[in-house]
């Protein structure tokens, strides 16, 4: 008699116990950004010293993908975090106060702006967050994403 495997409790996102791959992660996002978002995230690690990795963040946030800079570049702090909650993927870009100030805001996309204007502010940190449905969006994402490793890797 052949064995069936279990249908796991949890959805891999929410599972703290096992740590999840990429693909399982992505596996529920909805059809419609599943691309939008695959594209954000191939073009966030391949800027020059990124990687990333998975970390789990508690009740908010669960299974995380976190963008660290690698050691060689000497930045300590993440360049940006996707949090693939599937009912509405999330993704932060965290700015200090003097980054936001270095920003040409007024040539920034108003969406981009938006985000930064309603971002939380917490331990000198603002966690400006969005959530793209369309490629224009994932396109000036990534023009910020640019322009903070930019000012990281001075």
């Amino acid at each position: 008699m052949a064995t069936k495997t279990p249908e796991p409790l949890l959805p891999a996102w929410e599972d703290r116990w096992n740590q999840p791959t990429f693909e399982a992660l992505m596996a529920p996002q909805k059809e419609q950004h599943f691309n939008l978002l695959n594209n954000l995230l191939e073009r966030t690690e391949a800027f020059p010293g990124i990687s990333r990795s998975l970390v789990w963040y508690g009740d908010s946030w669960k299974w995380t993908i976190q963008y660290v800079f690698d050691a060689s570049v000497g930045a300590t702090e993440p360049l940006a975090y996707f949090v693939p909650n599937p009912e509405q993927a999330t993704f932060c870009v965290p700015l200090r106060e003097e980054m936001i100030a270095a920003l040409p805001t007024k040539r920034l996309n108003r969406y981009i702006r938006d985000g930064i204007r309603g971002g939380k502010c917490a331990v000198d940190i603002h966690w400006i967050k969005w959530t793209p449905t369309a490629m224009t969006e994932v396109e000036h994402l990534v023009d910020l994403i640019k322009r903070k490793h930019k000012l990281m890797t001075k």
